[in-house]
Formats: C-alpha cells, structure tokens, sequence
C-alpha cells in the first residue's frame, strides 16, 4: 500500500483570562526534558541530542499568561534565565538578548532566501516511533525583532524537521497554514498572516516584544515506523536581538484508536473518581476516532476490590461494540450502599484495543467507591472589637454527600451569614446533606465586648482682660475603648486634631471638643473663652476728593479697647489721631491702632482722590490764513469752566471759541481748563497763521482782436516765484513765462497764431510759507 503524507499545521486562538510571570528551569538533561516535559500519548523516543548553549535550553511555567501555554520547553536563541534579557516578562527592555557566542545552523540558514548567515543557533533532535499514522505537538514563536524588524533581513528563523520513511530529505513542518511559507518575522507579524500575530507591547509576562498564536503542527507517518525529529533555532545576520520557540508539555503525540473517560454525577469528595456509597454514579464515555466506517468490538476485563450488584451495579458489560458510523458508547456504574465500613474500595476496567499499529494498547479506568461519613458542621466562634460591627460565620460541613441545604436560626439557607451585633450573640445552623438525608446543627457565639460611654472634660472655662492672648486649651477623654481622637472647632473651622489647642481669641468666644474611641463613640464638650474688655473699634474720617498738591487733614478715631490709644501712620511714622497730607495722586494712608494691651494692632486705610481736569483743544483746520476765522474745538476733559488767550489781545469764556488774527506769524494760544472743585489745568500751542496768498487761472481765451478775452492771463496774491508753461496735445511746448503778471496771446515761440484746441498748462508757484506748489489744468482757445 502506498502511504500519503501531508502537512498541516493549524493555529489555536486561546481566550485569556489574566496574567502571570514566567518561570523557567535549566536543570534538568535534554532526555529529561522530551521525555517527561514533551513526550505525550503514542509516541516513544530515543537517541536525545542537543547542541548549543546550555542555558538556551531549558523547561517553563506560566500559570494564566498571554502566551497561551502553561508549561512546557523553552528553546531560544539567547539564553532563558531570568536576567532580564531572555523570554521573561515584563517587557520592558526595547532590545532584550544576548549573544552566547555559538555558531549558526546551515539547515536553518537554507530556509530564508539568500542563505543568509545564522548565529547562536540551539538544536533539539532525537528519534520518535509513533504508535498512529500522524505525530503532531504545539508551540509558540516569539522574538525581540518584532515590531522594529519586520521586512528587514534580521528575520530570525526556526524549524521543525522530520525525516524518516516515506518523506523525502528533512521536511520543515513549521509553515504558516495552507502555504509553504516557514514561520518567522517576515511572515508572521502584524501586516502579514495578522491573525496568527500577538503584539506583546506592555505586556507583563513575556519579554519579546511580539509572538505567534498557538500554532499546531503534525505531520502523516507510518505506523510503528522510526523517525527523526529536529527542532532547530537561530539568529539571521546578527547575535543580537533573542527569539524563542514554546513547546507545549505532553504535545508531542500520536493519535490513539480509542479514547476512555470517566465522569461522576457529583463530586463528593477531592479525588473526581471517587464515587459515595449510594448516592453517585458514573458515566464511563468510550470514543474512537478511526475507521468509523467499519465495526470495532471493544473487549472490557473487570477487577478491584469492589464487587458488582453488592458495592455497584450494574455489572460491566464484558465488550463494547461500536457499529459502523458510531463513534461514542457510554454505559452507567451506580455506587450501592452496603452498610458495611470498608474503606474504599476500587473498580478497575481494562479495555482491550490495539494501537493503529496492531500492537496490544490495554488502556484502564479505575473507579473508587467510599463510605459515606456521618453528617457533621462546625461554625467557629469569634469576637469583634466593636458593637455593630459585622461578621461572617462559616457553616462547613463534612460527611455525607452534597450538595448541602443549610438553615441559620435567622430562617436563611446560605452556607454563611453576615451579622453585626451590638451584644454577644449566639448563632445556630442546621445542615442536612443530600444523600442520606440526615441533619447536623452547631452554634458560635459572637462575643461582643461592652465599653462605657466616651466621657470628655476639658480644663476649664478661661477669662481674661485683653483679646489675642496666646493661650493652651486642653481636654481628656474617658470611657470607650480608649484610643481617641480629637477635633477643636472655632465655630466651623477646625482647628485642632490633638487633645490640645493653640488659641489666641480677639473676643469671646465658645470653643467646641469632640473625642472619638476605637468604636466611633464620641461625646463633645464646651470650652467658653471670656475676654473682658470690649473690642477696639476704628472709625476714619471720610474719603476726601482734592486738587493736587492742596493740604488735607485725615484722621482716625478708636473705642474700646482698653486704657490708651496708639497710632502709627505707615507713610509718615506721626502718632496723632489727625495728619494732614498733601498728596499729587491718588492714594491710600494707612493707620496702625493699639491700646494699653499691646496684645494687637489694628489697620484701617483712608483714600484720598486727586483730580483735576485736562485741558486741550484743536484747531478746525491744518492750515490758517490770516483775516480768516478760526474755530477751536475744545477737547478738554472733567473741565466746567474755560479761559482762553489767543495771544493776539483777544481772549473768550466760550467753549469752542473762534478768533480771527490780522497778520501772520506765530501765536502762542492759552486754554486754562477748571473743574467744579476749582482745580486748574493750562495748555499752551503755538499756532501759525499764514500770510493770505492766492492762485486763479482761468479755462479759455479767444485772441480774436475784440476788446474782450484776447489773452490768457493768471490772477495772484502773496506769490513770490511764478513759472508758468503751456503745451499742445502733443507735447510740444507752446508759451513759457516766469511773470505772475505774464500775457498770452495764443502764439508759439515763434509769434505763430495757434489754431483753436485744448492746451495743457504746468504752473509752479512759492509763497512765503509754501514752496514749489504744482497745478496743472487745461486751457481751451477758442476763434
């Protein structure tokens, strides 16, 4: 018969549920380890060899972690003891390896494009007969390279090679499904084959930065043959960055031709095949997974201590049979009471298959029978430190067979119950199991002890003469449970967590204590503080509002107090009750107040406002001629009453007043600005008045020898240079004069009449306060 062989590897998504650190053993040998870690059902192996570094080999535990693997062998490419540089959590080192300074693999090396150079390479090899047509395990990829060097050429890389009849050369069996595509970084990360990909970022438990799912490789084989398996690992093109590869414990198997399980209607007891007399049965379940199609009779040989239809019935039957197509049979064991005290006693069931090889492959069940101990519960007593506080009592019962019912005094059925009491108290359950039905009561006593009430005293009522007196306020508390604490309040504010409080009171005042035991018990007490004579009180003169620089007297008046009164003015050192100032600003003075006490000084402040108007004004226009009025605009600001001297004789009360000047020149203008107090404010502009000039030219002439408009002419005043030239359409300059008295009688240079058209004039003029002023216009001769 010819034989198929195929691969196929399969990944197994695994729900996680919480986190734990990993744990790794390098003591025990290679053989050791395939054979008692890895080695699962229907497989033996021999001949155990490893190279590479000794600490790069080694066995793990993880308990709940994101691996997906609780136990099994950890082979790396580092090392994998817990330095922190190896596979342990947390990840927390961004480049996490060692390199131990072994050389590579060439096989591994075959596998990447290339063939690149390998380093630090660990190899785990030995030779496995399996006792089925297939071999498969479980495992997990992880590495350092991940996420930074996916797609680069540091493509760490393993292997699992298999070698053996009916397989050509040595088969990688680590391929990525339905490809033939070796697992590694490139392959399997988070952009390629993402659903085989676990990034490991913060993760608390592994070191390497991302790892595969649990991956399942198998591979067929034939039975009973000898085979060779090769689980090899190593660093590509550099020694640096560690991977690993996860094996899972007892993964290494080979499938079997029936499977046999047991399973108990209750668990009574911690052994989960242990039955009790009378009240649990068994289900025994027999499975097979090949050759469905055909009949299989499964011989059963019976043994043990127990003996059928006295400890259990019914008997076991003597053979299964499994028709074709059916893959499951079951039959039921029910334990029998007996009355007797045997111990326990035990039911061994042999099933006699042959493994796929056709070799004799007995597998055995065993089940347990024990007697059913009398029904019995105990609650333990207990003692709070306080009344009121709350407590759970525990029924555990033992003997006969659960699950149990249980009934406290209170009327409720829960196996515990919360209570509190304020006094001791003592607490009943019933228990009745559920298979003899039999009943077992017991009490605890809650002791609850009794305090006397919290009592506080403080150290008496206070009376003094003068406020703010520095002083010790004291209290004790008794009773209770000792252990107090305490509050002082002044009204509101607490201001004190001691049995004693610092206080210095400017008045009267009540001060309130509370203490407080180990229990919450508190009592409060009052402290009333007397201070006799009356408070000092200040009262200012009223803020006054004054000119600047004027003198203004301010003064504070006290009462109260006791004996004598002090005053300190902060800004002058003067120690009446009345200074007099003479601010130029705004400003506050503050008063410093103390009496025959000495105990205290009080504060007040006076304001005292300066104002004055602002005086200023604008001229209605930038440029003023003379015999032209002027107006100016008053801009002044808190002003009611105005004086104005236009520094030509004349003067107004107005507000916008207007003035006309006779000559031209400079004239100082005066505004005095006063308020409604009286206070004054002068502002003094120098205003130019310009010498009255004047420019006139008109827009057509007609030379044309009558008595009217034979020439063009200009009319000027207070011009002092003059030019005047006039141009055709074309540029062409026609007359050019520098006489403001000039005449034009519509000729060229050459004394040529001009035909009728628009001419183009340029005029450039100085005054006596303006030069080089340009107009330009158009002139119409007309015939």
């Amino acid at each position: 018969n010819s034989v198929k062989y195929y691969l196929y590897i399969s990944f197994l998504l695994v729900n996680f549920v919480g986190f734990s650190q990993l744990f790794t053993n390098v003591g025990q040998s290679p053989t050791s380890l395939v054979q008692n870690v890895l080695l699962g059902g229907g497989v033996s192996i021999s001949n155990v060899t490893y190279s590479g570094s000794s600490t790069a080999l080694g066995s793990f535990t993880t308990g709940n972690s994101n691996l997906g693997l609780n136990s099994g062998i950890v082979l790396t490419t580092g090392t994998v003891l817990n330095t922190g540089q190896g596979p342990h959590g947390p990840n927390n080192i961004d480049n996490a390896g060692i390199d131990n300074g072994f050389p590579g693999s060439p096989l591994l090396s075959s596998q990447i494009p290339g063939n690149p150079s390998t380093f630090n390479a660990a190899t785990l090899e030995f030779d496995l007969v399996p006792y089925s047509d297939s071999v498969v395990f479980r495992y997990v990829f992880g590495s350092e390279e991940y996420p930074e060097f996916v797609g680069s050429k540091f493509n760490d890389v393993f292997g699992f090679f298999i070698s053996g009849p009916g397989i050509v050369g040595q088969r990688n069996i680590a391929l990525t499904p339905n490809t033939s595509q070796v697992v590694s970084i490139n392959n399997v990360n988070g952009n390629s084959n993402a659903q085989l990909y676990v990034s490991n970022a913060g993760g608390s438990s592994i070191q390497y930065d991302g790892f595969t799912r649990v991956l399942t490789a198998s591979s067929k084989v034939i039975c009973g043959q000898t085979y060779h398996l090769k689980i090899a690992i190593a660093d590509v093109n550099d020694g640096i960055y560690d991977s690993g590869i996860f094996l899972a414990a007892n993964s290494l198997s080979s499938r079997k031709t029936v499977d046999v399980s047991a399973e108990l209607s209750y668990k009574a007891y911690a052994d989960p095949l242990t039955m009790a007399e009378g009240c649990v049965s068994a289900t025994v379940t027999v499975k097979r997974s090949r050759n469905i199609q055909t009949t299989l009779i499964v011989p059963i040989s019976t043994s043990g201590t127990a003996q059928a239809n006295i400890d259990y019935s019914p008997a076991v039957p003597s053979l299964i049979t499994f028709n074709p197509g059916e893959t499951t049979k079951t039959f039921v064991i029910n334990a029998l009471t007996d009355g007797l005290i045997e111990g326990i006693e035990n039911i061994l069931m042999t099933f006699n298959v042959n493994d796929p090889c056709g070799n004799p492959a007995p597998i055995t069940q065993e089940l347990k029978i024990a007697d059913i101990e009398p029904v019995a519960v105990s609650v333990e007593d207990t003692t709070v430190l306080c009344p009121g506080d709350e407590v759970k009592l525990q029924a555990i019962p033992s003997g006969g067979v659960g699950p149990y019912t249980f009934l406290w005094n209170d009327g409720s059925g829960l196996s515990s119950l919360t209570v509190a009491p304020n006094v001791t108290t003592n607490y009943n359950v019933t228990v009745t199991d559920n298979c003899l039905k039999e009943s077992a009561s017991a009490s605890a006593t809650v002791t609850v002890p009794q305090y006397l009430p919290v009592q506080l005293t403080t150290d008496g009522d206070e009376v003094v003469l003068c406020p703010f007196i520095e002083d010790t306020i004291s209290a004790i508390a008794s009773g209770g449970t000792g252990n107090y604490s305490y509050k002082w309040f002044d009204g509101n504010l607490q201001i004190s967590s001691d049995d004693t409080a610092y206080v210095a009171p400017p008045f009267t005042k009540t001060y309130m204590v509370v203490a407080i035991d180990g229990c919450n018990q508190s009592d409060t007490a009052y402290l009333n503080y007397t201070v006799t004579s009356p408070p000092l009180e200040l009262t200012t003169s009223a803020s006054p509002t004054i000119c600047p620089g004027e003198i203004i007297d301010i003064s504070v008046f006290a009462s109260g107090g006791f004996g004598n009164y002090y005053y300190d003015w902060r800004h002058s050192g003067e120690t009446t009750s009345q200074v007099s100032v003479q601010p130029f600003t705004s400003r506050w003075y503050s008063v410093g107040v103390s009496d025959d006490c000495q105990t205290f000084t009080f504060y007040d402040s006076i304001f005292v406002k300066v104002v004055k108007p602002t005086a200023n004004f604008e001229i209605s226009s930038k440029t003023v001629y003379e015999k032209i009025p002027i107006t100016f605009k008053n801009t002044s600001i808190n002003a009611a009453f105005y004086v104005w001297d236009f520094g030509d004789g004349q003067s107004s009360t107005l507000i916008h007043p207007n003035n006309t000047y006779a000559n031209s020149g400079f004239y100082d203008v005066m505004l005095i600005a006063e308020d409604l107090k009286g206070c004054l404010d002068t502002l003094i502009k120098s205003v130019q008045i310009l010498e009255e000039n004047y420019v006139y030219i008109p827009n057509s002439f007609t030379p044309d020898g009558d008595r009217f408009n034979n020439h063009f002419e200009a009319s000027t005043i207070g011009v002092l240079q003059f030019n005047i030239r006039i141009y055709d359409r074309w540029g062409r300059l026609m007359f050019e004069s520098n006489d403001p008295n000039f005449s034009w009688d519509g000729t060229n240079q050459q004394n040529e009449k001009l035909k009728q058209d628009v001419y183009n004039y340029i005029v450039t003029f100085s005054t006596l306060y303006e030069l080089d002023t340009v107009k330009q216009g158009f002139v119409t001769l007309l015939k």
